[in-house]
């Protein structure tokens, strides 16, 4: 059987020679070095020039080449349904979380936690808002829009795991009271413990509403205890300090 085909984004311009790269470029660096190790090739393709006969495509991009990277191979992108969080049982959970269309924030009476539905479509910046007129949105205007609302809650610590077939594969710490608990320049590190069994249990419950993989980013609610935070595609997600 052929070996999968890593695709990843062409070669990213950098602000000034010998400058920092962006992080999705040392995401895909890391994740094409992976992928050389395990026996895969690994094609850099820009969005125009990928090759729409490439056998066992595993995909890597950013969210602004999925749709395009997806058409030009004729396939889906596996993501999570954009109302999961509104599924997830209370005891996962611990906060009210509700989907809405965009229009319907017109009604906001008090602060509320408010972000786009589709991870492919950030159109505005996810945070809390107490009225709609304060939410700025690129000068687009879209009632119809999927959004998701909730209760404002204190994270403690927010963790990112990498689940394949309700198992979690890798993972890392991101935020610490909201504060960076990865930086750049960290060596990949084990997947943390301490969220593991909490994320299986959860994927256990829901398994026949989540894909085969998936990133399911949790934490600790102040008061409450550990809670899912959201659900993100797999192709797009940043490693931060995962292995």
């Amino acid at each position: 059987l052929p070996m999968p085909t890593l695709i990843v984004a062409g070669q990213h311009r950098h602000a000034l020679v010998g400058g920092t790269p962006p992080l999705s470029a040392v995401y895909e660096s890391r994740v094409a070095g992976a992928a050389l190790a395990a026996g895969w090739s690994v094609l850099r393709a820009a969005r125009d020039d990928i090759p729409g006969d490439v056998l066992e495509p595993a995909v890597y991009v950013t969210t602004e080449r999925a749709v395009a990277t997806a058409n030009s191979l004729g396939l889906a992108l596996l993501e999570p349904p954009l109302d999961l969080l509104t599924r997830v049982p209370e005891r996962f959970l611990r906060r009210r979380v509700e989907a809405a269309a965009f229009a319907d924030l017109a009604r906001l009476k008090a602060r509320t936690f408010v972000k786009p539905a589709d991870p492919l479509d950030k159109w505005f910046d996810a945070g809390v808002y107490a009225d709609v007129r304060d939410i700025r949105t690129r000068g687009r205007n879209r009632p119809g829009a999927p959004v998701l609302v909730s209760e404002p809650v204190e994270w403690a610590a927010e963790l990112r795991y990498f689940v394949l077939e309700g198992a979690v594969v890798a993972g890392s710490p991101y935020l610490s009271y909201g504060r960076p608990a990865w930086r750049r320049g960290d060596r990949p590190s084990p997947t943390p413990p301490a969220g593991r069994t909490f994320v299986e249990q959860l994927c256990a419950a829901m398994r026949d509403q989540m894909p085969p993989a998936l990133v399911v980013d949790v934490g600790v609610i102040e008061g409450r205890g550990w809670a899912v935070v959201e659900f993100n595609p797999v192709w797009s997600a940043g490693l931060l300090g995962a292995d």
